[in-house]
């Protein structure tokens, strides 16, 4: 913990500068040296705190409610074009004596993604419950249980005339939509043992980017295999915030991610709603 707020204290400076327009682009800048990869811009990420209201049921039926509050660290290398290994990292500030099947301690993707226009991106990502404690003995388990993804980006913006002008309050506002489709090589089932073979999932997301680095977002997502679906798995997220990927810049977000319904689909945890949702403040850095 006392390290965690040391990292933040560190950055700040270099926060306020970024404001001020007068920022580093990495640490490569701050040292004033390209010494240990610094200033090649293949350690990127952010560091930060989140909060998140974990409402669930037992095995005894009880309803448990408690915040989950942790340190959360994006740790991204990149080592060739647009090839990506993602990490995410939640570092516990406070107790949990339980805790529902779905919580992680950290996720983990690779893949090539491609944010330009017109582009595919494709490639592996894992939002399992992967647990510290546990990582030697189920590893290969959630692993299997990740998914291969493929996706297509579409970018609307001034330049693509009456598509975009309806929602334009400045050059800054586009739309992004992306379609996608997801493949797991196996699956759970709702106590979290094995479930079966090949689960496809279908949908996309829509991103609207309203003025500057403020956006609002979303996402929806078909099951052709009924039985596949688990009950934190979501019909739909949502979620908003503002974003900028640029070095030591301060950032906000909220987001809803699991088991979310529609009005004609059966909702397995009717005690989750917005409340449920993640809240995060984050800095930018790149090394």
């Amino acid at each position: 913990m006392k390290i965690y707020i040391l990292v933040i204290f560190y950055l700040a400076p270099y926060v306020t500068m970024a404001q001020e327009n007068h920022y580093p682009a990495h640490f490569g800048d701050i040292f004033e040296s390209e010494k240990y990869l610094l200033g090649k811009e293949v350690f990127k990420g952010d560091i930060g705190y989140s909060v998140g209201k974990i409402s669930f049921q037992n095995d005894l039926g009880e309803l448990r409610e408690f915040y989950r509050h942790t340190g959360k660290v994006n740790f991204n290398i990149n080592p060739w074009r647009d090839l990506y290994i993602k990490n995410t990292f939640f570092i516990p500030l406070n107790k949990i004596e339980e805790k529902p099947l779905w919580i992680a301690d950290y996720y983990y993707t690779i893949g090539y993604y491609n944010w330009r226009d017109n582009s595919f991106s494709f490639g592996y990502e894992n939002y399992q419950p992967n647990n510290f404690r546990t990582f030697t003995d189920d590893f290969w388990t959630r692993f299997k249980r990740g998914f291969l993804f493929v996706s297509y980006n579409l970018t609307f913006e001034n330049a693509d005339g009456d598509y975009a002008q309806p929602f334009r309050i400045d050059e800054t506002s586009k739309i992004i939509l992306t379609p996608a489709i997801r493949l797991h090589p196996e699956y759970p089932n709702e106590d979290n043992e094995f479930g079966g073979y090949l689960k496809t999932v279908i949908g996309g997301s829509i991103r609207y980017v309203i003025l500057k680095n403020i956006y609002i977002e979303g996402s929806a997502w078909f099951y052709p295999g009924k039985k596949t679906k688990l009950p934190w798995d979501p019909d739909f997220t949502y979620g908003f915030g503002m974003f900028d990927w640029r070095s030591f810049k301060i950032n906000f977000s909220y987001g809803n991610w699991i088991a979310n319904r529609f009005p004609w689909n059966e909702k397995e945890l009717e005690h989750h709603g917005f409340v449920n949702g993640e809240l995060t403040l984050n800095v930018t850095y790149s090394w």
